[in-house]
């Protein structure tokens, strides 16, 4: 469950331009992904509430192997720091992921108990040729 709130959030910061003061790309246009849309419902988490992510974009190779490191803070409190293999039983995307058009949906209630304030983070993702996926900030109150 910790596991997919923090794939959650991950999405959450892929957000399109008019969301810009919640994330911002530490990645580059050469990043193996590339983020065409991103659809919420509702537009900002809400806690107690549904939250749906719909996520599509372009990749540039087959995905096969590789990692991804998630860091959340609540305030200054570290919740999150952790290194993930992209292919395991633990994600939420089944490998290997083919090249090209892609789409993911991810719904998940945020929990009613989740403390109000700011959070912040880092998602970086790694090939399995060691190429960067994508790389993203995000800064968003709940």
């Amino acid at each position: 469950m910790k596991l997919l709130l923090a794939i959650l959030l991950f999405i959450l910061a892929l957000v399109t331009p008019s969301f810009t003061q919640i994330w911002t790309s530490c990645g580059d246009s050469a990043d193996i992904l590339q983020i065409a849309n991103v659809t919420m419902n509702p537009p900002e988490p809400i806690k107690g509430e549904e939250f749906t992510v719909i996520a599509s974009g372009t990749l540039s190779e087959t995905i096969t192997g590789g990692n991804f490191t998630i860091l959340v803070k609540y305030d200054s409190m570290t919740l999150m720091d952790r290194t993930f293999n992209t292919c395991t039983s633990e994600t939420v995307v089944p490998c290997p992921i083919a090249a090209g058009e892609y789409e993911k949906e991810i719904s998940e209630k945020i929990p009613s108990g989740a403390p109000s304030g700011k959070y912040t983070g880092l998602i970086t993702a790694v090939s399995q040729n060691n190429t960067q996926i994508t790389c993203v900030k995000f800064n968003f109150v709940l």
